[in-house]
């Protein structure tokens, strides 16, 4: 059974606190025009849109909640949507009329309405761990490429370093840029904010950059 089956067969269940709400259930299925006798017409009456109209996509899924209509009648129910606030477009494919809504907290709010509360909160759940998933990745990822970036740096330092000592020049570099050196050897891994914190008293990060830049300029590795 699909999602959208499973949650049709449980719209089903679910009963009408008033005869207006069933008639406005009606007229959705059967594609005509409702009278809204209370507050809770309007979701009875997507839910018999949905009934015969309506398709849902899995939540683990992008969200999407799809009208198909083959009349005129895509546009009645665009309109009633779009009175109550929802973002209804109509376009038309294979001589049918499409109404799409996908944006998830859409989709959760007219799943809701119709009465299907626990579909529309696992909606919800779901797009909140996605976000997070994503949030997670990015985080991961500028993570990873800061220490690259690090990595790569210290890399580049360690080599000019180690070629001034071979070419008999390190003794010839001002104090400051031969504490720098020693303390980048003593700490390869460390990026420029954790090396600073290591001087007595410690420098600038700026500070810090400009002296093993100049490191790396004397020993012409550029």
């Amino acid at each position: 059974m699909s999602y959208s089956s499973e949650l049709k067969q449980h719209l089903q269940t679910l009963g009408f606190k008033k005869e207006c709400c069933m008639l406005a259930c009606s007229a959705g299925y059967e594609g005509e025009e409702f009278e809204r006798g209370c507050d809770r017409c309007l979701g009875c009456f997507l839910r018999g849109v949905f009934f015969r109209y309506g398709y849902l996509t899995p939540p683990e899924k992008d969200a999407l909640l799809t009208f198909d209509f083959y009349d005129d009648y895509a546009f009645y129910v665009q309109n009633v949507l779009q009175e109550v606030g929802f973002d209804a477009k109509v376009t038309e494919r294979r001589g049918k009329k499409l109404i799409y809504l996908k944006k998830s907290e859409a989709v959760s709010d007219i799943v809701s309405l119709m009465g299907a509360v626990k579909y529309s909160l696992k909606i919800m759940e779901v797009q909140v761990d996605k976000q997070c998933r994503n949030e997670l990745n990015r985080m991961v990822n500028a993570e990873t490429a800061n220490l690259n970036r690090t990595a790569g740096a210290s890399a580049k330092q360690l080599a000019a370093i180690h070629k001034l000592k071979e070419d008999k020049k390190f003794g010839a570099l001002p104090i400051e840029l031969q504490t720098a050196a020693e303390m980048r050897l003593a700490h390869p891994e460390a990026n420029l904010e954790e090396l600073r914190t290591y001087f007595d008293p410690p420098i600038s990060k700026s500070g810090l950059n400009h002296r093993l830049r100049k490191i790396i300029d004397l020993a012409d590795l550029d």
